[in-house]
Formats: structure tokens, C-alpha cells, sequence
């Protein structure tokens, strides 16, 4: 149920597939955890919209006034802002739209195993731990379903796994997606970056209510 891609476009088939899950690895690249660690001394959380023409100055406009001036002017900076922009091109390819919800945060607070109640979502995580899976062969569904605790929801720890740091995820959404959560790292407070990626709609339906149920807003 999980796909794991040799290309980044790669992941345009999980349209195509029954997998819960398409994942992209991608190697870390040097310097940028130091990098981050300037970053998330304050929490933050960002949001917008993107579109697949303007990616770049789109982001720049949500982020920017989240970052100090001297982070702004370096090279990692700059790379980094180019990454989420690729990153946005590919999900807009993949959701076949010039504008897609962005959301970037250092705060995750998913405990529970859950499925997103969306149709795809792309997530990176930049810094800290990536996202925690587990999928059918370890997990009793019965219980998820039934609203039990993550203890019984787990049927063989074996199974357990977590994304690595810069690897592109695409999650398909509904009750037949992979159950994951945040993992219990950045439960504890341990410093974490993750990009949400999300159909357009999204972002108007959080706008719209302030606790948004049965949407889940990190993993």
C-alpha cells in the first residue's frame, strides 16, 4: 500500500494505483539544519494560497514576514524558498490546478492515528522527525473506526515507520488512506518544520470554521 517512487513525477501515479501513499526520498541537504535551528526559535504557522505560475513569490509573501531580514538574504534561505516552490509546482501538476492551499508551521499536534478527510495531501517534513505510518498490516482499523485508543489501534509495532526529513509524501485521503500521526518527538516539543500541501478548497473551508472537524491540520 505504500509506493515508494524512483522520480519525483513519479508520484503523479498514485492517481493510478490503490496505494494509500506515495513517497518520494530525497537525501538532506548539508547546512540546513543549522539553518533551521535560526528559524524555529519563535513557533509559527503560515498559510495561502499558491499559484502554479507565481509559486515562489507566493511563498515569499506568506513567509517572509515570519523570517528575520539577515535569514532572508542567505543562500539557504533562497534554496529553500526554490524547493517549496518545485515541490508546489508538482502537486498542482498532480491535482491538475493553478492554485493550491500551502501551509508551513513549526507546531504538529496530531496525537491520534487518522486519516486525512481530503482527497490527496502532499507533506514535508523540513526539520525533526518526519511522519509516523502505519499501515494495514500493522493496524486494526475495527478499532480506529470505533474511536479507540491509539494502543489498541496498534496491532504489531513491527509495522511502524516514519518519513524521512525532505522526503516527498502524497497521502490519499478517506477512510481508505494510511493512518498516521505526528510523531511523538514533536508531541514532546522537539523542533519540527513540515509543509501541508492541500486542494484549493481546503484553505477556504478553514477560513470558514475555527475548529474544522474531521480535518485533520497536521500529521
Amino acid at each position: 500500500m505504500i509506493y515508494n517512487c524512483k522520480k519525483i513525477d513519479n508520484l503523479n501515479d498514485l492517481k493510478l494505483r490503490k496505494g494509500q501513499i506515495a513517497i518520494f526520498e530525497r537525501k538532506v541537504p548539508k547546512g540546513f539544519d543549522t539553518f533551521f535551528k535560526n528559524i524555529y526559535v519563535s513557533p509559527f504557522s503560515v498559510r495561502g494560497i499558491v499559484n502554479k505560475y507565481t509559486t515562489e513569490k507566493d511563498i515569499k509573501k506568506i513567509l517572509n514576514p515570519q523570517i528575520s531580514e539577515r535569514l532572508r538574504k542567505t543562500e539557504f534561505y533562497k534554496n529553500w524558498l526554490l524547493d517549496m516552490s518545485n515541490i508546489c509546482k508538482v502537486f498542482c501538476k498532480f491535482k491538475d490546478d493553478k492554485k493550491i492551499s500551502f501551509w508551513l508551521g513549526t507546531q504538529r499536534g496530531c496525537k491520534r492515528y487518522h486519516v486525512d478527510m481530503v482527497p490527496y495531501r502532499l507533506l514535508v517534513t523540513y526539520a525533526g522527525q518526519g511522519t509516523e505510518l502505519l499501515p494495514n498490516e500493522g493496524a486494526n482499523r475495527k478499532a480506529f473506526i470505533e474511536g479507540k485508543s491509539n494502543q489498541r489501534i496498534i496491532k504489531n509495532k513491527s509495522f511502524l515507520s516514519n518519513l524521512n526529513k525532505w522526503d516527498v509524501a502524497i497521502f490519499r485521503g478517506g477512510q481508505e488512506g494510511i493512518l498516521h500521526r505526528t510523531p511523538e518527538s514533536a508531541l514532546k516539543g522537539d523542533s519540527s518544520i513540515l509543509m501541508r500541501l492541500d486542494d484549493k478548497s481546503f484553505y477556504n473551508d478553514i477560513n470558514k470554521i475555527n475548529h474544522p472537524k474531521n480535518l485533520y491540520l497536521d500529521s
